[in-house]
């Protein structure tokens, strides 16, 4: 065939794509669009819109393709994976191409992973949703996706047809399902909801009702009757739009209301894997004293560097509050953009931009200062990016990076310190009503010491200020070095409370007494929380170094309208009377709460198939290779991508995985065997108990490996939990050779419970992944 008879065949299969059909082609574009505006509050500024309007155009481009060049809906799909990935660097991933338009490794990558995990990270990080990069692949991903079919229905379904009113239901869905998805992925402030919802119903009824009678023969007939209709059926939307419209504006709920996936979602950050930071404060006095951990240029004289906040109590440890305990007090860890909001109750102070260098210091904490209101990486080791792995707590004003702040991390915040009111302001300003998370295991001598300091003020200010100063008063500073006066042991819990209150003379640190002032404030209703950072520099200029000398702590307490209001409880004073002194005793070591269980999440999964060589037949002429056989070859290429480039991500991610659990001290090399044997349970379909132990867990895991006939050992599980234990909390060393004795039967039982499970059950567990944290041991 000529190029003419084709461009001929072609002009005549438009011509035949009646002008209705391009209304409902142009109907759906501008409703779906509605619906993606809805993405505005989680994605903040235009870029979704490009992104969504370039899925709608891309989707919308190759189902016309499709039927002009009357390809098989295989062969139509598998074009549209091919320009999902050849334009999606320009539409969503712009900063990742070359001119913002090439596609680069990295841009391919992020695209694949974004289609995959996108939408489950869209609900569980804080909006705007501004990193990880491939976030923004959602809006492209759900409108091309939608464009693609809505528009193959339209063009491929005759509208005369007798299911019309399905054909116009199914073309309708598409622009709904984005309508919706914009709502759950969102936030509760929605982006001009009643204007947009009124809008979609107005245009779309009328489209309808169009569209309805159309089909019908004997009305379409009538010309008069048809405008009779058409106009009747007009007035009777426009009533129902504006009565519909002024009920809305009447009965709307209030945004508490709004129902948003991302808040019945847990986020994926639990500090309770990490311990607990104020039980190692000695580490930082004593091991660290000379070492340089990181510097701060541009620091305001006397700014307290802050490093982490804890507002929970369990008769041990003060803990940075976890999912299962959250509330409006403690806030919660999210994964941010570069610019941070600011938290509720707050009074705005001064503000500052310091850039962080980090030596020696080695944790997930970053230190900050104040509230950020903007973070930018400048370098990091290794290959994780930072900005995929920050959380922030912007309510208690802590940073944390759980792939570790350490040696070659530089990174500048801007950061808004909290104005402080002096005393005579705060006179008659109650403190603030919030809700905090539990205290408990409190020694009954704190009740008593919080009255009897507390006195006999009616003033807030007054009773918190008083409890300082008699802590202050009657309290001796010792970090229990050898150089020190006085001997003095660590820790927070109960135990150490009481010796603290009860023996003559008071001995202790910061550790000791802001905990002993929170319990003390929490006693009297107060909402208080211990802060755990590195003291001010009084040589604000040029770039100040600090070591471990420089760790302290403090108490925050809330008032009303105002903010978190710092107190300094420890004493200055290191000249106790050593004729009272008792013995020190051992100085236990940091603790941390065992972690919950996250059950994996499982994902709609492909099967992968094997596909056959086909050898071409030779020919006698001279080869040409016809043109259908560029369109299988790169289909077969992008079907095979799309089900083997996301089991390899998984894989990768999984050794990676193993890895980390695999080093560090024996003990936690032996609990990593563990978790890693519970996520690879998990990702064959095994249900794990959220909160568990590790005993209750192997119960749980060999229960149902029986239900489902999979020979397990009764004591396999059991015997692994056992050992795990031992290894963490028996407090002796844990050598290499028992450590890798747990790892190699925790593989013999995977395995043999993998080739049990069966076939299909270990492909779908290839692209699962478990997301659980290692537990760490202390």
């Amino acid at each position: 065939m000529t190029a003419a008879a084709t461009a001929t065949t072609r002009a005549v299969r438009v011509s035949a794509i009646t002008a209705s059909v391009w209304t409902d082609v142009v109907v759906f574009a501008v409703l779906t669009l509605i619906g993606v505006l809805g993405f505005a509050p989680a994605f903040g500024p235009l870029g979704y819109l490009v992104a969504g309007i370039g899925g709608l155009v891309v989707g919308a481009a190759v189902a016309v393709v499709g039927v002009l060049l009357r390809l098989s809906v295989l062969i139509t799909s598998l074009i549209a994976v091919g320009a999902y990935f050849v334009f999606g660097t320009a539409l969503a991933l712009p900063a990742e191409g070359i001119a913002g338009i090439v596609p680069t490794p990295t841009s391919l990558l992020d695209l694949a992973t974004g289609s995959v995990f996108g939408w489950s990270d869209a609900v569980t990080l804080r909006a705007p949703l501004e990193a990880p990069p491939y976030i923004a692949v959602v809006p492209y991903a759900t409108t091309l996706l939608v464009s693609l079919v809505c528009v193959s229905i339209a063009l491929r379904w005759p509208a005369g047809s007798k299911r019309a009113t399905l054909r116009a239901a199914l073309i309708l869905a598409g622009p709904v399902l984005v309508f919706l998805a914009a709502i759950l992925l969102g936030t509760r402030d929605p982006f001009y909801a009643g204007m947009r919802g009124v809008l979609f119903a107005a245009i779309a009824l009328c489209w309808l009702g169009w569209r309805i009678r159309l089909s019908k023969r004997s009305i379409a007939a009538d010309p008069g009757l048809t405008r009779k209709a058409i106009a009747g059926s007009a007035v009777v939307v426009l009533v129902a739009v504006v009565i519909g419209g002024a009920a809305g504006i009447v009965t709307a709920p209030s945004s508490s209301s709004r129902l948003v996936v991302r808040d019945a979602v847990q986020p994926p950050f639990d500090p309770l894997e990490y311990p607990a930071p104020l039980a190692g404060f000695r580490k930082y006095t004593n091991d660290l004293q000379k070492t340089k951990l990181f510097t701060a240029t541009n620091l305001p004289s006397g700014t307290l560097v802050r490093l982490a906040t804890m507002d929970a109590y369990d008769g041990v440890v003060w803990s940075v509050t976890g999912p299962g305990e959250q509330t409006n007090g403690s806030g919660s860890f999210e994964l941010l953009g570069s610019s941070i909001p600011a938290p509720s109750l707050f009074t705005a102070g001064a503000t500052t931009t310091t850039k962080f260098t980090i030596l020696g210091y080695d944790n997930v904490w970053m230190p900050n200062l104040g509230y950020v209101d903007k973070l930018t990486f400048d370098s990091h080791p290794g290959d994780t990016d930072p900005t995929t792995t920050v959380r922030v707590n912007t309510t208690t004003g802590t940073t944390a990076v759980t792939s570790g702040v350490s040696r070659g991390l530089s990174y500048t915040i801007n950061a808004t310190a909290q104005k402080i009111p002096n005393d005579k302001a705060l006179k008659n300003v109650p403190v603030a009503s919030i809700a905090m998370p539990s205290v408990t295991n409190v020694p009954d001598v704190v009740a008593t010491k919080a009255e009897q300091y507390a006195g006999g003020s009616a003033s807030a200010i007054q009773k918190l200020r008083n409890i300082e100063r008699s802590l202050k008063k009657l309290g001796y500073l010792s970090h229990g070095r050898a150089s020190d006066p006085v001997p003095s042991r660590a820790g927070e819990g109960a135990d150490r409370m009481s010796d603290l209150l009860q023996k003559t003379p008071m001995v202790g640190d910061q550790e000791q007494y802001t905990s002993a002032f929170a319990l003390m404030a929490r006693h009297l209703g107060y909402p208080v929380r211990v802060v755990m950072g590195f003291k001010g520099h009084t040589d604000g200029k040029g770039t100040v170094t600090y070591t471990g000398d420089d760790i302290t702590a403090w108490d925050e307490v809330a008032f009303q309208g105002v903010g978190w209001v710092p107190f300094f409880p420890t004493p200055t004073k290191t000249d106790a009377p050593k004729d009272q002194t008792v013995k020190p005793k051992l100085q236990p070591q940091p603790q941390v709460r065992q972690p919950p269980n996250t059950p994996p999440k499982a994902d709609d999964l492909l099967t992968p198939v094997k596909t056959k060589d086909s050898k071409l037949p030779t020919d006698k002429h001279a080869f040409v290779l016809p043109t259908w056989a560029y369109y299988v070859g790169g289909g077969v290429l992008v079907v095979l991508l799309a089900i083997f480039v996301p089991m390899l991500i998984v894989t990768l991610r999984k050794s990676r995985r193993r890895k980390r659990r695999a080093r560090g001290p024996g003990d936690r090399q032996a609990a990593g065997a563990w978790d890693e044997l519970v996520d690879r349970f998990g990702e064959l379909g095994f249900r794990v108990p959220p909160v568990a132990t590790r005993s209750q867990t192997a119960s749980a895991l060999t229960t149902q490996s029986g239900q489902q006939g999979i020979p397990l050992e009764a004591e396999a599980l059991h015997g692994l939990a056992a050992d795990a234990d031992a290894a963490v909390f028996d407090g002796t060393v844990v050598g290499a050779e028992r450590s890798a004795n747990v790892w190699d039967r925790v593989d013999a039982v995977v395995q043999s419970v993998s080739n049990s499970a069966g076939w299909l059950r270990r492909r779908i567990a290839s692209y699962r992944f478990a997301r659980r944290r290692s537990t760490s041991s202390v």
